[in-house]
């Protein structure tokens, strides 16, 4: 009787689990929009026809620029719901009560910017037309959630539903990529602190403004080389009086992978047939879904082909026929933090140039799910809202160009109209938005480089470090005028060439920024097109990938001449290792792995002794600088007996370089060995590790060990069961941050685009991952494998596998 119960219970569980898994793969796949048929959309004036290609990239027909754009927005929504509910939420500072608690900080930050408000006042400000594509836009957006018969799965695993999409969400998500490529608070957070702890001569010695790359690109017009000498005695008291290294480990850090990208034009006399070609990689953080959309639009005489940002009716690069174009992060100064002067007989007021003004204040509450709202107060100054965290024991705001709701537009639309590299200057001059360095190759052979977005116009103070306006003597008088903004445009050497290093020398009159790039992925890509006569657009593309890495010969060179001849065994494998050293960031690449480390270590146990003072000021102070690498390597190459970073255990720089080299290699391999256990079991790397002063032989260390990208969904670390299915493959990649193939794990290309206008067909583009969001998709991830190999996929769309029909509801109705 019981055997006889439990079978039957057995096969109760075992037909829910069935029929609750066949729900779900039901659901799943339900949650995929058909990519066929007919569509009734409300607002249309004329039938739109959307083709999709066998990757699943849409090419839109319709007759005027407002249709256009609504079904932009109805066919984005569709493959990236979740990915926009996200971006806008984000940037409202809505996330946690959705996804949680841990997001709750990111929330308050962003209400205390008050993204939502700068928003909402940026849509009342648009001109009529730009107004419209936005309406026309979220009205798109808003058919399409209608029209799926199931919400993608994230939405019923998370239990809410999105909220009707508005134009104010596809400015929250033009102000989110304003945030991710132009906050500069952190930054000028750590060199006020600096500022305050050390000699000015040891702040400047390690902030360069300057590289040597940089230098030779722009030959000699700015004035930061050759660099200032060594401080050595403030050095050494700095040194001198350091309490251990417990007080400074993990102070420096690697500089974080630009997020800016490549980009260049080559004109006439570089190609084989006469043309321009515009190549644009941008480098961001990678995710799943990518953060662009692909999509062809046509309306009129207009086609436009290149790449969207979803939430956003904008293509954002790409080409319209007659013009191409790309953009690269400036790396330039857009915020400044301003020092508050209080009164401190009335401490709700703060001194401006108009006397004493008492403090706004506006109420936030912060919905968290899983937990009870909490409710702060935001404090505001006519700069901008205040900090809740203090700079040097004294209250700050932010004055941010971001914040300013008279510098983000959708100008750049007015790009698909434009027929040559000189009139798409002018939209790129006027436009609002992130600032960019605006690259343009047009179908007359033009080329050209210009800014785009609005650049603050300092006077009193370059906004390096934290300063009070108080008294109006510092501040900023608006923008720099269009007309002011330098261009370039066909240059004698026939190509420019950006790779988020400075542009300008000395004698232009405004400051635009002090954390550009270092410039050696810039010189390689100049070293290269320089001699060049007859390129074409895989040249470009091949480039794109280039992997050579000259940036590293020093730290190679360094290592060597602290492997004297010997007998031990591990030093001459890793002389010969290090010998061997191709000059490449490919992926089998041996020696560079440990190159790479020990350039980290270096920067760690050389500079970070001599900026523990600054965490007196500071105890989360963390220092890094794009620059850093001059003042590292004039150390190294001085080896002041007196600026011996660890005097008690080593007697000299050798030994002390020495015992980091050893130890870069061991790190090195001890990573290989938790990344790959299999390759280990019982290996001589195994007993090295059990066994105290035996070290490890391993041949097998190729970059690619170590060099791996992982691409994660935003589920996939809570739902580990699931992780295989959500992201995609963890695989070798070739490329390092400061190769032109630039790649870091979490960072590197999100998009690869080579065109020439006019010649679109021969035109490459990939990214990676795919056009859709949803995991059951057929273009989840199929343009993944030629993102990771750096094999071509056509810019334009294939031919047409699917056919989506848009017809005027009023019209559908008439024919009823």
């Amino acid at each position: 009787m019981k055997m006889k119960f439990l079978r039957k219970t057995l096969r109760i569980a075992t037909f829910l689990t069935a029929t609750g898994c066949f729900g779900v793969y039901y659901m799943l796949t339900a949650s995929i929009p058909s990519s066929e048929g007919s569509y009734d959309l409300w607002g249309l004036s004329s039938q739109v026809t959307v083709a999709f290609d066998e990757k699943g990239i849409p090419s839109i027909s319709a007759k005027s620029r407002e249709d256009a754009f609504r079904a932009l927005g109805f066919v984005t929504t569709r493959d990236r719901l979740f990915q926009m509910d996200l971006l806008r939420r984000h940037m409202a500072g809505r996330l946690a009560e959705v996804m949680g608690p841990t997001l709750k900080e990111s929330d308050r930050r962003h209400r205390v910017m008050g993204f939502e408000q700068v928003a909402s006042a940026i849509v009342q400000r648009l001109p009529q037309d730009q107004k419209q594509v936005l309406e026309a836009y979220a009205e798109g957006v808003n058919q399409a959630v209608d029209s799926l018969r199931v919400l993608p799965p994230e939405f019923w695993l998370l239990g809410y539903s999105p909220s009707a999409w508005r134009p104010e969400d596809s400015l929250l998500v033009v102000l989110g990529m304003e945030e991710d490529l132009g906050w500069t608070g952190d930054a000028e957070r750590s060199t006020s602190i600096m500022e305050a702890a050390l000699p000015e001569s040891v702040k400047s010695f390690f902030m360069p403004p300057i590289d040597h790359y940089t230098d030779r690109l722009l030959k000699g017009k700015a004035s930061a080389m050759p660099l200032p000498s060594i401080p050595e005695n403030e050095l050494s008291a700095l040194l001198n009086n350091n309490s251990g290294p417990e007080h400074y480990v993990g102070l420096v850090m690697d500089v974080p992978p630009s997020k800016g990208s490549n980009g260049w034009v080559v004109g006439p006399s570089k190609t084989w047939d006469g043309r321009a070609i515009l190549a644009n990689d941008m480098h961001l953080s990678l995710r799943v879904p990518n953060i662009w959309y692909r999509a062809e639009v046509r309306y009129g005489d207009v086609r436009l082909t290149g790449l969207t940002l979803p939430g956003v009716p904008l293509i954002v690069v790409g080409s319209n026929g007659k013009i191409a174009w790309g953009f690269t992060n400036i790396e330039g100064d857009f915020v400044d933090l301003v020092s508050l002067e209080l009164d401190p007989d009335d401490p709700e007021s703060y001194h401006t140039p108009k006397g004493k003004v008492h403090f706004g204040e506006r109420e936030e509450t912060v919905r968290v799910k899983g937990e009870a709202d909490f409710t702060f107060k935001v404090q505001t100054t006519e700069w901008g809202p205040v900090l809740p965290e203090s700079l040097l024991s004294k209250r700050v705001a932010v004055h941010w160009a971001a914040l300013d709701p008279d510098v983000t537009d959708l100008h750049l639309l007015d790009l698909d109209a434009v027929n040559d590299v000189m009139e798409a200057q002018t939209v790129f001059n006027r436009a609002g938005g992130p600032p960019l360095n605006a690259l343009a190759a047009d179908k007359q052979g033009n080329i050209g480089w210009t800014y785009s977005g609005k650049i603050p116009k300092r006077f009193g103070l370059d906004g390096s470090v934290s300063r009070s306006w108080a008294d109006g003597s510092r501040g900023w008088a608006g923008y720099i005028s269009p007309k002011e903004l330098p261009r370039l445009v066909n240059p004698p050497s026939g190509f420019i060439v950006n790779a988020n290093q400075r542009m300008l020398g000395d004698g232009y009159p405004y400051v635009i920024g002090h954390y550009f790039d270092q410039g050696h992925r810039a010189y390689r890509i100049t070293e290269r097109l320089r001699d060049a006569k007859i390129l074409t657009e895989r040249d470009m593309f091949a480039l794109q990938l280039d992997t050579k890495v000259e940036f590293y010969r020093f730290y190679q060179r360094l290592a060597l001449s602290l492997l004297h001849e010997s007998n031990d065994e591990v030093q001459v494998r890793l002389k010969q290792t290090l010998t061997n050293w191709d000059g490449f960031a490919e992926r089998d690449s041996v020696g560079f792995a440990v190159l790479v480390e020990f350039r980290k270590l270096l920067l760690d146990a050389v500079i970070a002794p001599f900026m523990a003072k600054c965490r007196a000021y500071d105890p989360e102070f963390q220092f890094d600088s794009a620059m850093i690498d001059e003042p590292l390597q004039q150390l190294l190459e001085a080896k002041l007996p007196t600026l011996l970073p660890d005097k008690i255990h080593y007697r000299d720089w050798d030994s002390f370089l020495h015992g980091l080299l050893i130890r870069a290699e061991r790190n090195v391999l001890e990573r290989i060995s938790a990344d790959f256990p299999d390759k280990f079991a019982g290996s001589e790397f195994a007993l090295a590790r059990r066994v105290p002063g035996r070290t490890a032989r391993h041949e097998n260390s190729a970059w690619g060990t170590v060099n791996q990208v992982a691409i994660a969904h935003p589920f996939s670390a809570s739902l580990p069961l699931l992780k295989s299915w959500l992201d995609m493959p963890q695989v070798a990649v070739s490329g390092c941050v400061q190769c032109v193939r630039m790649d870091e794990p979490g960072y590197g290309a999100s998009e690869r685009m080579v065109v020439s206008p006019g010649l679109e067909g021969n035109g490459i583009l990939h990214m990676p991952g795919g056009q859709s969001g949803q995991p059951l998709s057929p273009h989840y991830s199929d343009q993944q494998q030629a993102w990771v190999e750096g094999t071509v996929l056509p810019l334009e769309t294939g031919t047409s596998i699917h056919r989506l029909e848009l017809i005027p509801a009023s019209m559908q109705l008439k024919q009823d």
